[in-house]
């Protein structure tokens, strides 16, 4: 009995090979690589914008940048740590991150609504171009956090697709961000943070098939 055990188990173990351990710092170098080649090929196409070392850029424009760079990093490293089962809390950074930068278009809203800023503001062709930019830069993102899922095992497909969709659309939006001047409340509050809820969506309804094992 013992022998045919151990007979039918080497034959199983007959066909397996060795495969590479994959790690967290891996996964965000892959990811983060991604992320500066976006800016690359941004900064090749619309220019750098050396105004915001010049004093041109508002403290709005810093402010929605940096809280789109944070959402980002909070869903990438949340992302490389889900393509490992592992036991323990999990981490609400994302969230807690996603709700910062939602307080953005809401002020746009409350702008728009009390007369601060020009409706005129919102529906212009450089708004429809950013969003399409920064989509653009997203899918360089997305494909590298697509392939280094595809290595893991990540558990919930559901939620890593959301967060595939949040990290690539807010790394792919601060990628080409920082190359537009336009700084306005109105446009960086709503043009620059609706590129990440469309990712998101996109994210969760594409991701998952594709990452399932």
């Amino acid at each position: 009995m013992n022998t045919s055990r151990e007979n039918m188990i080497a034959g199983l173990a007959d066909d397996l090979e060795p495969v590479r351990r994959i790690t967290v710092q891996g996964g965000l170098l892959l990811v983060g690589f991604a992320t500066l080649v976006a800016f690359g090929v941004s900064v090749a196409v619309f220019d750098f914008w050396f105004g915001m070392f010049e004093g041109k850029a508002s403290s709005f424009f810093w402010v929605t940048n940096g809280l789109v760079l944070l959402l980002g990093v909070a869903s990438a490293l949340a992302l490389v740590m889900g393509g490992s089962p592992r036991v323990g809390q999990r981490e609400n950074a994302p969230g807690w991150s996603a709700a910062m930068l939602a307080v953005l278009p809401l002020t746009v809203a409350l702008s728009v609504a009390t007369g601060s800023h020009d409706h005129g503001e919102l529906v212009t062709p450089v708004a429809w171009m950013c969003t399409k930019a920064s989509l653009s830069a997203a899918l360089l993102v997305g494909f590298a956090s697509i392939l280094w899922l595809r290595r893991g095992a990540p558990v919930s497909l559901e939620r890593s697709g959301w967060l595939t969709g949040t990290a690539a659309g807010a790394l792919g939006t601060f990628a080409y961000g920082i190359t537009c001047p336009v700084d306005s409340v109105a446009h960086l509050g709503l043009w620059h943070v609706t590129p990440v809820a469309i990712a998101a969506v996109i994210g969760r309804i594409v991701v998952p098939p594709l990452i399932r094992w």
